[in-house]
């Protein structure tokens, strides 16, 4: 989408990224939750803005510690699903797990979630384990998934 722009996370949008998070995520995290990443040089996190509404309507976030990056959310507004927004996050943030030195990325994701799982599938993710009812509301188990970067 051309009126879509990846913008590093800022205090100004951690409102309307809990709004996402609370409607898009079963177990998604507080408002100081998200307010918290912003603390930590390790936590590398993108927002979608719609420039022509100015709201955000979509979010990203890895973790990075040593030479492992995980993804920790990754979430879009319904409004706006379906036009690329998704992938538009998903390559930004590989792009910053590698830059950052990361030999892989890690996720966890519901094994119901089949529009997530077609996604991560597609940028080369594959399965490696399976945490039994991590998630809960309802309860449900998680896949474990990894993308190594060239070179690893």
């Amino acid at each position: 989408m051309r009126d879509i722009v990846l913008l590093p996370l800022g205090e100004k949008d951690c409102e309307a990224v809990f709004g996402i998070a609370r409607d898009s995520l079963p177990e998604h995290w507080s408002l100081d939750s998200i307010r918290s990443v912003l603390r930590y040089e390790n936590n590398i996190y993108y927002v979608a803005r719609h420039t022509g509404q100015n709201r955000v309507v979509g979010f990203a976030g890895i973790m990075v510690i040593a030479d492992e990056a995980e993804l920790l959310n990754i979430a879009v507004d319904s409004k706006y699903r379906g036009h690329g927004i998704g992938k538009m996050l998903m390559e930004q943030m590989l792009i910053e797990a590698e830059h950052a030195g990361a030999g892989r990325l890690l996720l966890e994701v519901r094994e119901s979630n089949l529009p997530a799982l077609h996604l991560y599938r597609n940028y080369g993710f594959q399965d490696m384990g399976r945490r039994r009812a991590y998630y809960s509301n309802p309860v449900e188990d998680a896949l474990i998934m990894e993308r190594r970067f060239a070179g690893e």
